[in-house]
């Protein structure tokens, strides 16, 4: 019976080792990670995430001069297969305190949770509008088509019966009509008269391109109407 090598599987990291070994990268430097991958709740026992394997790598030597990852391999221990991390035994930097960690961790939990989306519930639909959208749904479209047509000549048969007489007060408008009887007169003689200099302007066409408007329903010319405020002058 053959027997075959079994294949190795990555090992548990330890937290000290004693190897004097330095690898040649450049320095990690904790001010350049995100808060959220270091841990250093317990000093003596920090772990942050290598940027290499991106798995949390216990770092060693935190009572000596140099501090860095202890050797580890880039699997899950006794899972996955033996590949050593390239960042083994790379020097870390503490140019960060522990307080100004933690005020950046919550910083960074505060912003996160912000981001996060709140729940909208829709409103509820009244009664009303509840059995109106029931009735739609299921009635057909030749339905709602006759339904509409229905509406349609409703309306038009309103805006035949609509008659407003020239010159008739409305039931909640003031005692005055709203042409006086002098730009009746001129509006149908097709002459139009400034109520302040005397002006005359020969058509409503031209009284228009010449800047006249209507002050408390009285026709005055560009140059008078200059002399009232803004809100009280109407165009024709």
């Amino acid at each position: 019976m053959p027997v075959t090598a079994a294949m190795p599987t990555a090992k548990e990291r330890p937290r000290r080792t004693r190897t004097k070994r330095v690898s040649a990268l450049p320095a990690i430097k904790l001010s350049q990670l995100l808060p959220s991958h270091i841990d250093l709740r317990n000093p003596l026992k920090a772990v942050l995430v290598c940027q290499d394997c991106e798995t949390w790598v216990p770092i060693t030597g935190m009572q000596s001069k140099v501090q860095k990852l202890v050797p580890h391999h880039t699997g899950k221990a006794h899972v996955a297969a033996a590949v050593h991390c390239r960042s083994s035994n790379r020097r870390v930097q503490f140019d960060i305190t522990i307080p100004e960690w933690r005020h950046a961790l919550t910083d960074a939990a505060t912003e996160a949770s912000s981001r996060q989306a709140t729940s909208v519930l829709p409103k509820a639909f009244s009664p009303q509008t509840d059995q109106t959208l029931r009735g739609r749904s299921e009635s057909g479209a030749v339905e709602r088509r006759a339904e509409w047509a229905a509406a349609f000549h409703r309306v038009r048969q309103a805006d035949q019966r609509r008659t407003v007489p020239q010159g008739a007060r409305p039931t909640d408008g003031p005692e005055a009509p709203l042409v006086s009887h002098q730009a009746a007169a001129q509006l149908e003689e097709g002459q139009l008269q400034c109520e302040r200099c005397g002006a005359t302007a020969s058509s409503l066409v031209e009284a228009v391109a010449a800047g006249w408007c209507r002050i408390i329903h009285r026709p005055h010319c560009g140059r008078c109407a200059q002399r009232f405020p803004a809100w009280t002058r109407t165009s024709f």
